[in-house]
This record gives C-alpha cells, structure tokens and sequence, in this order.
C-alpha cells in the first residue's frame, strides 16, 4: 500500500542497463567483419556492373530470353532537319527518340510521345531548353503510327505524326 516512488538514479540505472543490452550487439553488427568468398563477389559483381539493360523492357523470365529484345532496339534522332523522314524502317521491337523541338512558341517540358498502334505512352527525359529524349517504346509487329505532341506557349497543340515499320519482334 506504501510503496517507495522510484529515484532518479534509479532510472538512471535502468536506462544504461537497456542502452548496453541493446547497444553491445547492435556495435558489434556494425563491426564484424562479414566473410565473402572470391565466387560470390565476382558473380554479384558481374550481375550488377556487366548486365544493365534498359528499365523500359518488360521483364521475362528467363535472362537468356531477354537479351535477343534488349539487343533488337533502334535510336532515331528526330531533331528539326530529319523530320521531314515520315517513314523509318527498323528490325527490333522497341525504338528510342532523341530530338530538338523546332517550333519556336514551345512550352517547356509539355510534350508528349505515344504509339497510337498500341497505347503505349513513353517516359520523355528533358535534357536541356529544348531536346529531349525518351524511354524504349514499344513497338507492335508491322506498322506503327507515333504521335509527338508538342503544346505552345498559348496552349494550341501540334502534333507530329512518325510512321515506324516493325519487321521483327
């Protein structure tokens, strides 16, 4: 019924004793020295630095399986001069664009890319005031219209039809 309040020292006490019951092994975790075998780092090695590939392709199950996709994709620069190509050609699934906006109105960063064929809408990276690049875009097999949808300053959009022939997925 008459219990004796705690002291300060006595908390005191008590908190040291949990800092070092949680400390020690935490210190000692951050410490040790975790053995690796030579096979193991060179396979981690050769997995993270030999084998970057491209976010934008879609995963397979097998890493043999995708190297024939990551290995058929074309880069196309449709700066200002090249655009008046309509047509392009390529043998791979995927096609990447890097290009120059030519109109002179241009609102920064408001464009957009989209494969009309499919739906797929691609991840534009603006690399300076007026170029740009994009992810890897999908591509279905034969014909594929892309549309390049700038919008100017008073909010009018333009839009660029490319016409891309798939050969081979």
């Amino acid at each position: 019924m008459f219990k004796r309040q705690p002291t300060d020292t006595q908390f005191l006490f008590i908190t040291l004793v949990l800092v070092l019951l949680m400390g020690i092994p935490t210190f000692h975790t951050l410490t040790a020295n975790d053995e690796f075998s030579n096979d193991e780092l060179a396979q981690n090695s050769a997995t993270t630095i030999g084998e970057r590939r491209p976010a934008s392709i879609p995963a397979v199950t097998a890493a043999a399986a995708m190297a024939p996709a990551i290995s058929h994709f074309t880069h196309y620069d449709v700066s200002c001069a090249k655009k008046a190509l309509n047509k392009l050609d390529v043998s791979g699934g995927f096609v990447q664009f890097q290009g120059k906006n030519c109109l002179k109105n241009f609102k920064d960063g408001d464009i957009e890319i989209v494969n009309k064929s499919n739906g797929y809408t691609a991840s534009v990276f603006i690399s300076g005031a007026d170029k740009y690049q994009t992810d890897l875009i999908q591509l279905q097999k034969g014909d594929n219209e892309i549309a390049i949808r700038y919008r100017e300053r008073s909010g009018k959009a333009v839009e660029e039809v490319i016409r891309v022939r798939s050969s081979q997925i």
